[in-house]
């Protein structure tokens, strides 16, 4: 059950203490899976005897966008996922216990932006719409990146990149740590989310911010907005295409670059003081909606 994250030791806890015992399939009264692909077959086996919710935030892993879904001959599924609600703020990945202080001496190196994703080149393969609307960010976040290296202005790292074109690889063992110490050889970061989403916010701004670059982030069709102030981060959605992104980066003054990156820190410190209730709330979370399953007649 890898995106199950609540049966780490300290969600185990907090259910047994809400009288939410974790048990076997044979015997649990609520079966809960990650992927409808390891739910069917149990529902299958189990019917009607047994209740199901399908828990996940990864939103690629789950694209169900309603909070119950009935399928012929099957029982009633419930879904806890990205698009029903199960994130409702932007800090759930910023990092722990970290600190950063406000910029004052700056001067560019350089102003090539690093990229650090995986090769996502395939539009039809990636996209991911609802009510029309396109919900895939990597499709795009790979164009940019391609049109970047093309003018000699993006490197890239990451997997399944041609090999003419990928820099490096960025997840080698203690990744995170390796990804930031790429990033704080730039001052600039392509951080777009794989899927826009409100309140899908994952560790890719805030690790831009802790790793020294200021984040080129996705601003519409999320709640990023709710957090960072106007001219912080850069919005890939004020800009009309990557050369015109690029052509910004290279013409921005040292004050325009401390001023941007200080609202990002503040932003990043006050997220960091936020971040510390939000594993608890989420539980809390998963636990009404265990309870409210369980409950249904």
């Amino acid at each position: 059950m890898r995106y199950l994250n609540f049966i780490k030791d300290y969600g185990l806890r907090a259910l047994e203490s809400e009288g939410i015992v974790v048990s076997d399939e044979s015997t649990a009264e609520l079966i809960i899976s990650a992927t409808l692909k390891r739910m069917l077959p149990l529902m299958l086996k189990h019917g009607t005897r047994k209740k199901y919710l399908l828990w996940t935030n990864e939103p690629r892993v789950d694209r169900h966008f309603t909070s119950v879904v009935h399928y012929p001959l099957l029982p009633k599924l419930h879904i806890l996922n990205v698009y029903t609600g199960i994130f409702t703020h932007n800090y759930y990945w910023v990092p722990k216990d970290v600190n950063l202080l406000p910029i004052t001496n700056f001067e560019f190196n350089h102003r090539r932006v690093v990229a650090l994703m995986k090769y996502r080149n395939n539009r039809r393969k990636w996209s991911l719409k609802h009510q029309r609307r396109e919900l895939d960010l990597s499709y795009l976040r790979t164009q940019i990146a391609l049109e970047g290296h093309r003018m000699g202005v993006v490197d890239v790292y990451g997997p399944d990149w041609p090999l003419e074109i990928r820099k490096g690889e960025s997840r080698r063992r203690n990744w995170r740590n390796n990804k930031l110490k790429i990033l704080q050889g730039y001052n600039f970061n392509l951080a777009f989310e794989n899927t826009n989403w409100e309140y899908y916010c994952t560790e890719k701004i805030w690790d831009a911010i802790q790793g020294g670059c200021l984040p080129i982030y996705y601003g519409q069709g999320n709640a990023i907005y709710e957090d960072f102030p106007e001219g912080s981060f850069l919005d890939y959605c004020d800009f009309g295409s990557p050369a015109e992104l690029f052509a910004y980066i290279e013409a921005m003054t040292t004050q325009e670059f401390i001023k941007r990156m200080n609202l990002c820190i503040e932003t990043f410190n006050t997220a960091v003081e936020k971040q510390k209730a939000t594993e608890e709330f989420r539980l809390k979370l998963t636990v009404k909606r265990i309870q409210e399953v369980v409950g249904e007649g």
